[in-house]
């Protein structure tokens, strides 16, 4: 019996290789992300809004050749901080699955509340919807500063 205590301690030792290394395309690193108020703040500025029953998109064009996600989830639509970083991970997912769709945009993602009542596919296809409709906008096309 202490045989096999002995195979699995040693079988919890060998590490696999990070997921990072498998599948490079969908990363989220730091340079995809909105890290500090001022970025923020200049989106917000002077941005096109998007929207539908489950989203709320903040989207201005970017100088860069690749896009770059903030997050702004509100407590007071999503009391729940399970709720809040459920909506959080959909939201990430979506956008590193669609980057490639959304390159040169700065995008803030605002929720909705109830939310939490929805599923993720469903969430997701509300996303994609969104992502379409930036597309379809030209937004990249009109002078921005």
């Amino acid at each position: 019996m202490s045989g096999e205590y002995m195979n699995s301690n040693r079988e919890l030792s060998a590490h696999p290789e990070p997921p990072s290394s498998i599948q490079p395309n969908n990363a989220f690193p730091k340079s995809n992300r909105l890290l500090n108020p001022k970025s923020f703040s200049h989106v917000f500025a002077n941005a096109e809004r998007f929207g539908n029953r489950n989203w709320t998109f903040i989207v201005r064009p970017n100088n860069y050749g690749y896009p770059r996600l903030g997050l702004a989830i509100a407590k007071k639509q999503l009391p729940r901080a399970v709720w809040r970083n459920r909506i959080k991970r959909v939201a990430r997912e979506a956008f590193r699955l669609h980057k490639s769709d959304l390159s040169g945009y700065d995008i803030v993602v605002l929720s909705r509340k109830g939310m939490q009542e929805i599923d993720n596919v469903t969430l997701h296809k509300s996303f994609l919807h969104l992502v379409r409709k930036i597309q379809n906008s030209k937004l990249k096309n009109k002078k921005s500063n």
